[in-house]
């Protein structure tokens, strides 16, 4: 088990390396230059590297409202086929989950089996995984972003 402080130095180390690899892509579908801090354009809808328990990228839709965050929900269960073609392996969708913070969220995700965060010796391999993600995740968002984003109009 780590401390505190040892984690706060994990994933400044661990982003370190991500935010270098990452500096060679430029965001198709908007996303910004922070790749781990990708702006979707919509508020309430957002793209996050999952480090622990699970290693994965997630949709997180947090709306406030159940019924608006259902709605985007529907969409994306609508663009379903598209998008796990993008992501080249089936999406899990959650309508429901709760987050550490008591927040409801409907969570669409993908996660690298068997990876452990805080392991040095995994980092090359979930650096991978969140690159070749979130670039598929980028170019999904290129196409399909945009009848999203006009729903939250």
């Amino acid at each position: 088990m780590f401390s505190r402080e040892e984690k706060k130095d994990l994933n400044t180390s661990f982003f370190k390396l991500f935010t270098q690899r990452m500096s060679g892509h430029k965001s198709l579908g908007g996303g910004g230059s922070r790749w781990e801090t990708y702006r979707t354009g919509v508020n309430g809808i957002f793209f996050r590297l999952l480090t622990f328990p699970e290693v994965g990228l997630a949709i997180d839709l947090q709306f406030k409202d159940e019924e608006i965050r259902a709605l985007f929900y529907d969409q994306f269960e609508e663009f379903k086929t598209m998008l796990n073609g993008h992501m080249g392996e089936e999406m899990m969708f959650e309508p429901r989950i709760m987050l550490d913070s008591g927040i409801p969220v409907s969570r669409i995700w993908v996660k690298l089996e068997g990876a452990y965060f805080y392991d040095q010796a995994q980092w090359p391999a979930i650096i991978d995984f969140y690159e070749a993600k979130l670039l598929a995740l980028d170019e999904f968002w290129e196409l399909g972003g945009e009848v999203i984003k006009a729903l939250a109009r």
